[in-house]
């Protein structure tokens, strides 16, 4: 459980909260969700846009958390926030988007953005429940309580995994990501969406990557820098397991915008993708295009790992 302490939000953070850009959005114990951060694009879902708390450079933003009335009822138990959407998760499986939407990553049918938080109606008309969901830069994604992965947003780099019929630049509506086949009763239980690729993690502990993977992101080997199905794109268009993690399970995977990282059932961490700045933390200057083992925490388990310029949350925690 991570304790923060802001002035107009004396509150634990005891559900789930994902990070992204420079909008925050949190909710605590009682269910209230708050934002703050820029506005730019309405990702904030306060129903405001350009109406900035705080200008800076023509920026719109808000510097005091402000509370969702639109979800005030709605019993959130997940955020995620892309690059400059956000999309929320209830109790029932409901799903709520809102912020930009020109490459149809809110979900809703349309083009169109949106500054306040509003149901995507796809997951009720067809009778599903979903039990996680993942904002990326311009795409997004959400599991199924029977395992079924659906990705809609932007598809340029091939971070939607869909067969090659669904050749739009993007998909405005969910659409069921088809997987390879596993092992019997295996399906996927959660995924990451990074700046322009993606991750799916399998209740075996089998990780499954798509999309750009130039910088190693995708972690199966520089073979992949071109796709087979798709020499123009710089990675892969369909599902690849990744391999290299000395046969451990995988309980959580996470994606930046270049690089990716997975905790075992161990404890242990492994990172590979872009090295900048030292984010990797692998002393090296190269790019790490397989999963490299971080040899710092094998005697500091791990229980979480959250990416995008990269946080470990050691094991003395609970996330």
């Amino acid at each position: 459980m991570w304790y923060i302490h802001i002035q107009q939000l004396n509150a634990s953070l005891s559900k789930k909260t994902q990070r992204r850009r420079p909008n925050f959005i949190m909710s605590n114990s009682e269910c209230v969700v708050v934002s703050f951060g820029c506005n730019d694009d309405g990702q904030l879902g306060t129903g405001a846009k350009r109406r900035p708390t705080l200008a800076i450079d023509d920026v719109s933003a808000s510097n005091f958390p402000q509370q969702l009335s639109n979800l005030q009822d709605k019993d959130v138990v997940a955020v995620s926030c892309g690059s400059r959407h956000t999309m929320a998760l209830t109790a029932s499986g409901a799903v709520y988007s809102w912020g930009w939407g020109s490459m149809g990553q809110l979900g809703h049918g349309d083009l169109k953005s949106i500054n306040e938080p509003q149901k995507i109606d796809f997951f009720e008309k067809e009778g599903h429940m979903v039990d996680y969901i993942s904002c990326g830069g311009c795409h997004s994604a959400a599991v199924t309580n029977d395992g079924t992965l659906y990705m809609w947003g932007e598809s340029h780099w091939g971070q939607l995994g869909l067969p090659k019929e669904y050749d739009a630049a993007h998909e405005s509506l969910p659409v069921k990501c088809p997987m390879p086949e596993g092992e019997a009763d295996e399906v996927i239980v959660k995924v990451s969406c990074g700046g322009t690729h993606t991750a799916a993690l399998t209740s075996l502990g089998h990780v499954y990557v798509w999309g750009r993977g130039d910088s190693g992101q995708l972690g199966i080997g520089s073979a992949w820098l071109k796709d087979p199905e798709n020499e123009s794109l710089m990675g892969a268009s369909r599902p690849h397991l990744v391999k290299g993690f000395d046969g451990e399970k995988v309980v959580q995977v996470a994606c930046g915008a270049f690089h990716s990282a997975a905790v075992t059932e161990q404890g242990h961490v492994y990172i590979w993708g872009k090295e900048d700045y030292g984010m990797l933390g692998v002393g090296q200057s190269s790019d790490q295009q397989i999963p490299k083992r971080l040899d710092y925490f094998d005697d500091i388990p791990v229980l979480c790992v959250a990416v995008l310029y990269f946080l470990l949350v050691p094991g003395i925690f609970t996330c």
